[in-house]
């Protein structure tokens, strides 16, 4: 591989992995590239260009870490192809799935296709809305490959061996499953549901003399030596959790009612991972946890064998049986009544498994009279976090290239969220369930392209923005609103928010941007939005030395339009920070502006620091989560 110039190679590539957006290739490691309009299979051999980056890291607790999630699945870099011709075909159980994929795509609606790509070749391609009901429902552990559908195919296999050939057929259907699961890429839980029925398999013809345990433990220790990346991913981890814990309570069930031991174990399935389907939806919901078993068990009956009668006979009509599927869903999802909250770090999560494994042993003993009592407290003491918190705290949201930041008045007495670019994941992980003002700096899409879904998603009383700006672009939003300019306020729980801009209409959107001024107990911060240095002109003209501050939100993510030496010098922050996404296409920060702040002021930047989250109580402390 040949660099042609830094961070772009030349070389020889092998296509592993297609999907709709992405393309992963094969060098000497692993690349996730997006695919554009390039029409390649995998198998096939490429000479290209690309242009290789890092993943990011998580910006947050909370926030998806995708160094680490590619890097267990072997991915090293993200990367853009910037020419490639087609060289060669390799043959590989990836090409052929491949062809297998786009025989049904030929056949099958665009859902029914979805479900069989998710159910049956391990690729889930639901879209964002129908994943999210799934979680809410707490049945997302159907649309991956797990023992369940294992089980299901390969009874299924030996039902056609002894009717068709009249033979018990275990062998010739245990081969056709581990054919099966190389095919699809031994997704974690359908390896582990093959190899715990193989051990069984073998226990039962006497080879091998193991309890579950020791089957389940073998399998693990299996796993982890021919695949050590596997052992680093959630679903890895989950899928043997819950395995131990059903193995570990069967001999405490003794009820020989059927539907009441398939009650029993699948809301202990929920339960053992509940603090993992808490962070992936930042909520709890009872109604979702008891619709659960119904939902699970009926479309376990249902979904399935539709999977069956579309491999053998795919046809359109599948279509509007799935509409239909999905539309009972999304009505069942609207009445689970979700109840916010926060991520749960380790220290919460370790309290968690206390408390269960204290229930499960009393469950065993019989000594347990009360045991969801523990849990109706622990979640009680989640809920009340917030309004023990004792600090003002004002975040600067790391969303890549835009601005969002969130001020928290202490004791939850009130939340104000400056600007809305990519925060609905933060708000949602820190428990945020109402916002007293959304204001709006102005109206570039960096600084407002999710506003809508967080009025529709949290409570917000008003929304704020510049009253210079194009109010029709924020028509369709359903909240009380209000136009603002110089010499306007906002008052909160006894703080005064000023408004020191814009001062007059100006022909650049950006420097109609709203200017906040505001105190914190003694410590000041000027946020500047996207101002221009024309409007930073009228303003010095208009507040002199009263812009002194302790804290600057840097105007327009460094850009060399905003930031003049004469408002920096007016301005003399003690801290800057600058919102800006990494390797953004504006190269910025400007390095002069870089410059002319470090004579004055210690830089935070959100693309190298993540969330930079001030608190204040008698001091301030700042503090970035890399």
């Amino acid at each position: 591989m040949k660099e042609v110039q830094p961070g772009t190679y030349e070389g020889i590539y092998e296509v592993v992995e297609v999907d709709e957006q992405y393309l992963v290739l094969k060098k000497d490691t692993k690349y996730r590239v997006y695919r554009d309009s390039i029409e390649v299979k995998p198998g096939d051999i490429i000479q290209a260009t690309v242009k290789v980056s890092s993943f990011s890291k998580a910006s947050y607790l909370g926030d998806f870490d995708s160094r680490s999630y590619y890097r267990s699945k072997g991915i090293t870099n993200k990367g853009k192809i910037l020419e490639y011709e087609k060289v060669d075909v390799k043959w590989s159980v990836a090409r052929a799935k491949a062809f297998a994929i786009e025989y049904y795509e030929k056949r099958l609606g665009e859902k029914s296709l979805a479900y069989i790509k998710a159910l049956f070749f391990g690729i889930n391609d639901l879209d964002s809305e129908m994943k999210e009901v799934y979680s809410s429902l707490y049945i997302t552990h159907l649309l991956a490959i797990s023992g369940l559908h294992i089980q299901f195919f390969y009874r299924i296999l030996l039902l056609f061996f002894q009717k068709c050939f009249k033979i018990r057929g275990e062998g010739l259907a245990l081969g056709s499953i581990g054919i099966y699961v190389l095919f699809i890429g031994y997704p974690v839980a359908c390896l582990r549901a093959f190899l715990f029925l193989l051990f069984k398999h073998w226990n039962q013809k006497g080879k091998i003399q193991y309890t579950e345990f020791d089957i389940l433990s073998i399998t693990y220790i299996g796993m982890v030596f021919f695949f050590p990346l596997k052992a680093f991913q959630v679903g890895f981890i989950l899928s043997f959790l819950i395995s131990f814990i059903l193995i570990f309570m069967k001999d405490f069930q003794n009820s020989k009612i059927r539907w009441k031991r398939a009650i029993f174990s699948s809301y202990l399935c929920i339960f053992s991972i509940l603090p993992f389907l808490i962070n992936q939806t930042h909520s709890l919901s009872i109604a979702g946890i008891l619709l659960s078993f119904v939902l699970g068990y009926v479309l376990g009956k249902i979904v399935l064998p539709l999977i069956l009668g579309m491999l053998l006979a795919p046809a359109s009509f599948y279509e509007s049986i799935f509409f239909l599927v999905d539309d009972i869903l999304q009505k069942a999802s609207a009445y689970t009544f979700p109840i916010r909250i926060p991520h749960l770090n380790l220290f919460w999560i370790a309290i968690y498994y206390i408390l269960f494994a204290y229930t499960l042993f009393g469950y065993a003993k019989k000594s347990n009279k009360y045991p969801f009592f523990y849990f109706i407290f622990y979640f009680c003491v989640i809920l009340s976090l917030r309004f023990t918190n004792i600090f003002y705290k004002v975040t600067f949201i790391d969303v890549g290239q835009g601005d969002s930041i969130l001020i928290e008045l202490p004791f939850d007495k009130g939340n104000i969220l400056v600007d809305s670019y990519n925060n609905l994941d933060y708000l949602k992980c820190i428990g945020i369930r109402r916002l007293d003002y959304v204001i709006l700096t102005h109206f570039d899409k960096d600084h407002m392209d999710t506003a809508s879904e967080v009025i529709t998603q949290f409570h917000v009383k008003e929304l704020i923005y510049s009253k210079y700006e194009d109010a029709q672009k924020i028509g369709t939003i359903q909240v009380k609103k209000r136009g603002v300019g110089q010499g306007d306020s906002i008052f909160l729980a006894g703080h005064e928010f000023h408004i020191l801009g814009p001062i007059k209409a100006y022909e650049d959107s950006n420097s109609n941007s709203v200017v906040l001024f505001f105190h914190l107990n003694q410590y000041r911060f000027l946020f500047t939005g996207d101002m221009t240095s024309k409007e930073e002109q009228d303003i010095i003209k208009q507040y002199g030395e009263k812009l002194k501050c302790d804290v600057l939100k840097v105007g327009h993510h460094g850009s060399s339009t905003s930031s003049s030496e004469e408002f920096i010098n007016q301005c003399m922050p003690k801290y800057s920070i600058i919102s800006v996404g990494e390797n953004n296409v504006y190269h910025l920060p400007d390095y002069e502006i870089i410059n002319r702040l470090e004579k004055k002021s210690k830089i935070y930047m959100t693309k190298d620091s993540g969330n930079i989250e001030i608190r204040i109580r008698d001091s301030m402390k700042i503090s970035t989560y890399r």
